[in-house]
């Protein structure tokens, strides 16, 4: 397998906008096993399913797995680089494993002036992590639903739901849930939701 030596760093995606970079990976790769979202996942169709855009991603798993440290020593020096005051893990894909998360973490502590989001269905690895460490204010991890695939959340971490239109999977949906705006760069209200606060998505 043909290797690269910088991982890719995505900008000016059409719902983030131009001011908040990304990084992604490969879905159902990353993701877990039962995850139910798997069969239609918006990350498995249109312009994910691009070669270059599949080679991006990875590309930066491939890098991930040789040197963790190289993978998040990029990250950590593009935003010192280019101070973004937002950025977005995983609009594709989701934490690899646990190493995945302490890295995160240690690169929202050295970049302090960024605010990072990540929605995840590996709440395992979140929540056996938060048993003996907290996350720093500046990375907000948000535990991400699907219908009645709703995880165990003993921290009370931030969640999102989807919107299905069908009232059987919309009833799990709280009644104070913030609606998405669509449009993150005008918005930012996942970067700074709060315990047991939640959002939810309209099917895409």
């Amino acid at each position: 397998m043909e290797q690269f030596k910088t991982i890719h760093i995505s900008i000016q995606n059409r719902k983030l906008g131009a001011s908040i970079p990304s990084i992604n990976l490969p879905a159902v790769t990353t993701c877990r096993a039962n995850a139910p979202c798997r069969k239609g996942c918006y990350a498995c169709k249109g312009t994910f399913l691009y070669s270059t855009v599949q080679k991006s991603m990875q590309n930066n798993l491939d890098i991930y797995k040789i040197s963790p440290k190289a993978y998040f020593s990029q990250i950590q020096g593009y935003l010192q680089m280019i101070p973004f005051k937002h950025f977005r893990y995983h609009s594709s894909g989701d934490i690899v494993d646990m190493q995945y998360l302490e890295l995160m973490v240690q690169t929202a502590k050295i970049c302090k002036e960024t605010k990072f989001l990540c929605f995840t269905k590996k709440y395992e690895i979140v929540n056996e992590y938060l048993t003996k460490h907290k996350l720093p204010k500046n990375l907000n991890i948000v535990f991400s639903s699907w219908g009645g695939f709703i995880p165990e959340n003993p921290h009370n971490l931030p969640m999102t739901y989807v919107k299905f239109n069908k009232s059987e999977l919309d009833k799990f949906i709280p009644q104070n849930a913030v609606e998405c705006s669509g449009h993150c760069e005008n918005c930012f209200a996942c970067w700074n939701l709060k315990k047991k606060q939640s959002i939810y998505f309209n099917k895409h």
